[in-house]
């Protein structure tokens, strides 16, 4: 019975934890995971190549991993109720099929590297993250508000691309060894090819190209060439429309003391 009751406790005091987190975290989601984001791209270069970099950084990308899920799982609802639930319902489908195994390689990557599933992984983890981009940048284009967390969403969507861009390059560069050139000081293991590629990703996206990596086959010239249109499209779609609905906001919150206004002489008219 005394050990009944405390299974009772605990099941309770985890469910009141659990309520709290979710109480604390779904409001500010969209911030918890750009901040998992820019921590994911510090990590290789605050920690370096050693041992415990990897394991920090394969680290961050679980934490990220489960931040973006979470996210995809308690999506808003806008629209037909039940056309939406069953879309939710899809979409966590494909995220967790995806996403168990993903976690299950990052643990076998940080106790038990081997080759034979390096490939694997990558192409895994690109599959996941593209999915988690697109979900995240159709949550962007639905909202109508300009929110601290609709901008920190919007960030998030663009540091995304240039991630499941950087793990296109990495799987590319597993298919084909001399797609890009590293110069002189180039990357000696997988390990460090990693956040060098992703590097890459982000100042190509960014269009900043400081010729240090450089493209070699067809296919690595045309990838970087479709992120740097595609980073400049976003971003001046992006910018546009959130002008455009900061501008409808502004308009419509001074649009209404004059309603009410307009409403008020209206009913004291005795005509």
């Amino acid at each position: 019975m005394a050990h009944r009751d405390h299974i009772s406790v605990e099941a309770s005091l985890l469910g009141q934890f659990r309520e709290e987190l979710r109480l604390r975290l779904t409001p500010r989601r969209h911030t918890v995971l750009l901040v998992a984001i820019v921590a994911l791209f510090l990590v290789r270069p605050l920690v370096g190549d050693s041992g415990a970099g990897a394991i920090m950084f394969s680290t961050a990308m679980l934490v990220l991993l489960l931040l973006a899920l979470y996210n995809i799982d308690v999506d808003e609802l806008v629209g037909e109720r039940e056309t939406l639930l069953a879309q939710r319902r899809r979409r966590s489908i494909i995220a967790w099929t995806l996403g168990i195994p993903a976690i299950a390689e990052r643990l076998i990557a940080i106790f038990a590297p081997s080759p034979s599933t390096y490939l694997a992984g990558s192409i895994l983890w690109l599959l996941l993250f593209a999915f988690i981009t697109w979900n995240e940048l159709r949550a962007v284009l639905r909202q109508k508000e300009v929110t601290r967390e609709v901008i920190s969403m919007s960030i998030s969507t663009y540091l995304l691309l240039g991630l499941t861009c950087g793990l296109f390059y990495i799987v590319l560069h597993d298919l084909q060894p001399n797609a890009f050139s590293f110069g002189s000081a180039g990357p000696v293991t997988e390990q460090q090819t990693i956040p060098v590629l992703i590097y890459f990703s982000l100042t190509t996206l960014s269009t900043i190209g400081f010729g240090d990596i450089t493209p070699v086959t067809l296919q690595a010239r045309y990838a970087a060439v479709a992120e740097g249109i595609t980073g400049q499209f976003y971003l001046a779609i992006l910018v546009a429309r959130l002008v455009g609905m900061q501008m409808s906001q502004s308009a419509s919150l001074q649009a209404e003391p004059q309603d009410s206004r307009r409403a008020s002489e209206h009913q004291g008219d005795p005509s």
